[in-house]
């Protein structure tokens, strides 16, 4: 497997926010994801999220970046085995995405040096919160650490 890294800015943390968002929505497609979105479809919908988000909190180490940000891609971070918030959350919402469920990227904290990225994912007609990196988190229920977000919408 060949892996490409490219060195890229943003001139405002909204920007890097947006093309997170944008790049957790294309990695639905990619081979290693919808291999991984293949063992969840087996499930019955409704118990996919639940199961996906403790699989991304459990099977990928949470990892900071190495002193400057990384960004890879959700396959990257299935293969690797590990990642920061946003490697896990774009892990998390490709995996939705490709076993059925709505979900999208929640950059938090955005105007404080956008320091954590969650998701959302839509469960009973509503969009809830769920935070891949806390493992004693379920979806709709994200520890109070959380709780002071800022949620940014491109």
């Amino acid at each position: 497997m060949t892996v490409l890294v490219a060195q890229r800015s943003f001139p405002t943390n909204q920007d890097k926010a947006r093309w997170m968002l944008e790049q957790s929505l294309a990695d639905a497609d990619l081979p290693a994801v919808r291999r991984w979105a293949n063992v969840f479809r087996r499930l019955p919908l409704e118990e996919r999220p639940a199961a996906i988000l403790r699989f991304v909190q459990w099977a990928i180490d949470y990892v900071r970046d190495p002193g400057q940000e990384v960004l890879e891609d959700a396959a990257v971070a299935l293969l690797r085995g590990y990642g920061d918030c946003d490697a896990k959350s774009r892990a998390f919402v490709a995996l939705c995405i490709a076993s059925g469920i709505p979900a999208r990227g929640l950059p938090v904290r955005v105007d404080q040096g956008f320091p954590h990225i969650e998701a959302e994912v839509f469960v009973g007609g509503r969009w809830v919160r769920a935070d891949p990196t806390i493992l004693n988190s379920a979806i709709g229920q994200v520890p109070p650490a959380s709780s002071a977000v800022t949620n940014y919408r491109p």
